[in-house]
């Protein structure tokens, strides 16, 4: 199982690695979108629990087509607009985290997943079009959580995070997960070509407030999951499960990078 999961993990990061810095925004942005809304958007039919195959065929077809009339028609006048709306979005996710045996109707699973899709897929043109090394900082914050969080979790123990949704997660790996973002946000300014007008400080603060976003998106989708009775968005990564599986951390985090990206 590890020598499947190793291999994926590599050649999806000599992928993205290549798209982000080999790419020009008008050929990246159509692939993600491909990518994030299309794959993306079949998995998020799953996890609504669609049985028809004209709403599967018809979901991520409809959020590409959603994609390009943004892109002819609003982008970039609108672009802090809909970060603005994806990043308010995840409200509603945080709030049922509070509820997570509580069912959620296959209609608002599938709004919510289709605009977390959007704002994932935009921000991620918003980033690469602003500074590809935006996206490695972005991943490398948000990827020093996870290794935090699992390696105090596991060192530490304690009490569970949220034992109804997740039951590895514990506070003691919240915390690590955090500081590991905390260590991270600041160092990545140091080390990736990156221009940033904020003191370390401010950016060991912001990793913190990352590290949580992102733990609020794996959570959601983990809730979603076990709605719907799957242990994987799909097998389409073997070793790592499916695109969503992937991006359950990202999709929240990202959005809200981007907008601090373009805001300031």
């Amino acid at each position: 199982m590890l020598k499947p999961r190793v291999i994926t993990a590599i050649v999806m990061a000599l992928v993205v690695l290549l798209a982000i810095f080999g790419l020009p925004a008008s050929l990246f942005s159509p692939l993600v979108a491909l990518i994030v809304l299309g794959i993306g958007g079949w998995e998020a039919t799953r996890l609504s629990r669609f049985h028809s195959v004209w709403a599967i065929a018809a979901y991520p077809t409809l959020l590409l087509i959603l994609a390009l009339i943004y892109s002819y028609y609003l982008a970039p006048s609108a672009s802090q607009l809909i970060l603005i709306c994806v990043s308010v979005t995840w409200i509603v996710p945080t709030l049922w985290l509070t509820q997570p045996s509580r069912k959620i109707l296959p209609a608002l699973t599938s709004g919510l997943l289709g605009i977390i899709l959007l704002g994932t897929w935009w921000a991620l043109s918003v980033l690469q079009a602003t500074d590809p090394w935006l996206i490695v900082w972005m991943v490398l914050i948000v990827a020093s959580a996870d290794v935090g969080a699992y390696f105090s979790g596991k060192a530490l123990g304690g009490s569970k995070l949220a034992p109804q949704i997740s039951p590895g997660k514990t506070w003691a790996g919240a915390f690590g997960g955090g500081i590991a973002a905390a260590t991270m946000a600041p160092l990545g300014a140091i080390w990736l070509p990156i221009a940033t007008p904020y003191s370390l400080a401010t950016l060991a603060l912001g990793g913190v407030c990352l590290a949580i976003v992102s733990i609020v998106g794996d959570l959601f989708m983990s809730v979603l999951k076990r709605q719907a009775g799957l242990k994987d968005s799909s097998a389409l990564l073997p070793g790592h499960g499916g695109l969503l599986d992937r991006l359950d951390s990202l999709s929240s985090t990202l959005p809200v990078f981007a907008l601090v990206v373009a805001t300031f």
